[in-house]
């Protein structure tokens, strides 16, 4: 009953100044609430990359041109961009003397103007090889792929994403219709299914054609020797634990058809799904400690608050804790009095800052999003507010009000009481 006593005095202190208290409560609020939706945000980040990615497999690799630090296989910055088609192709052909390569598929990728009718859109067009929808785990929804066939052919064909074929043709079904780009007309022959991502830059939003179509008649891309460029060579690995070996093979079979030397560094980059993850991980958890530094810094200049006016309120009631002290009232009571208001202010500050915290990680934060390299999409971010970021933004709340109010307190306790009564 005596500490139920001591907090409600310790509300009343509160309360006699509302305005101060808020603009006190304000700094623990903005710290709380940073805490809360920053690492939200970095968690539903590392969900959202890890969780897409891991559905390709940590066998997955593919091959960029020039040179990179990102994959296992470094070469040296800035050399000439000159993966080709020819390359995926004789890499297809000579897969039995990569025993830990599984099997590679190529993409080659523009934006362009997408025009059916009087409606138009701005998409990623890409062509790709027909085994691209079993690579990649993108469904249709209608309609069939292409065939090695189409390849052959040059085919003026196409596949739209559900979000392409919504803007073009609304309700209707797409299979069959025609559409325009660069002034050529292609067959729409089926649509993919949507992957629910939004933005941008994810299959909903994108065109399939096939990769010939694209090189020979679409948007043709040449290397310095006249060869067509390719953006990437997909790769499987035979197995997850033959991945190194897999990197090595794939090294050495670029190195001889571009005809390096020992001391030439490569001009292509090999990179693995596991190292990407891991990179990944590392960057997200990087960002997430410099956010949570600038919160934490939010904290201290709110308890730097929280002490400031501890101290003018020890000064302003010094002939109160007198008159406490004359007619009984011991140095802890006076300890805890001002631990509790202190403590007090940080916790509703804190359960505030929870609830804002929340709030914008669900409303503000939502749909932002990150780019994974690996699919050639970005992905929206759906933030996770966890019970352990709710428990440790409440432990910390609590932590700052005891830490600023610790020194105000024995400051309060220490008075002695016939100089406090003497106080004007």
């Amino acid at each position: 009953m005596k500490y139920l006593a001591t907090l409600m005095v310790a509300l009343r202190g509160i309360f006699a100044h509302k305005l101060r208290s808020f603009l006190t409560v304000l700094g623990v609020i903005i710290g709380i609430g940073s805490i809360i939706s920053m690492m939200a945000v970095g968690e539903g980040s590392e969900k959202s990359i890890l969780g897409d990615l891991a559905e390709l497999g940590s066998d997955a690799m593919w091959v960029e041109p020039g040179a990179g630090m990102m994959g296992r296989i470094a070469g040296t910055p800035g050399s000439t961009r000159n993966l080709t088609y020819n390359d995926y192709l004789a890499m297809k052909e000579s897969l039995d003397q990569m025993p830990a390569v599984n099997d590679c598929t190529a993409q080659v990728s523009t934006r362009l103007q997408i025009v059916a009718g009087v409606e138009n859109v701005n998409a990623s067009v890409s062509g790709v090889t027909p085994d691209y929808l079993e690579f990649f785990d993108v469904p249709l929804s209608s309609g069939e792929f292409f065939t090695f066939d189409d390849v052959e052919d040059k085919a003026m064909v196409c596949i739209l994403g559900s979000a392409i074929a919504e803007d073009l043709f609304g309700d209707e079904y797409p299979v069959g219709q025609k559409v325009r780009m660069k002034g050529r007309s292609l067959n729409v022959i089926g649509s993919l299914q949507s992957d629910g991502k939004g933005g941008w830059t994810t299959a909903d939003r994108s065109v399939l054609l096939p990769i010939t179509t694209v090189m020979y008649r679409i948007d043709p891309q040449y290397s310095v020797k006249g060869e067509h460029l390719v953006n990437m060579i997909g790769l499987q690995a035979a197995s997850a634990n033959k991945v190194d070996e897999a990197v090595e093979q794939v090294t050495a079979f670029l190195r001889e058809r571009h005809d390096l030397g020992p001391g030439d560094g490569n001009d292509f980059t090999v990179n693995v799904m596991q190292d990407y993850m891991d990179m990944m991980t590392n960057t997200n958890d990087t960002l997430q400690v410099l956010l949570q530094w600038t919160s934490i810094l939010a904290l201290i200049i709110a308890g730097i608050g929280i002490m400031n006016i501890m101290l003018v309120s020890v000064t302003e009631r010094t002939r109160e804790i007198g008159i406490r002290k004359a007619v009984g009232a011991k140095r802890r009571h006076i300890l805890v009095q001002f631990l509790l208001e202190a403590t007090t202010i940080s916790l509703i500050g804190g359960i505030i800052g929870i609830g804002a915290g929340y709030l914008a990680a669900e409303y503000a934060f939502r749909g932002l999003e990150v780019t994974q390299m690996a699919a050639m999409q970005q992905a929206p971010i759906e933030p996770v507010v966890s019970a352990t970021i709710v428990l440790l933004s409440f432990v910390v709340a609590i932590g700052v009000g005891i830490i600023a109010g610790t020194y105000p307190a024995i400051r309060a306790s220490r008075l002695n009481p016939i100089e406090a009564l003497r106080y004007e």
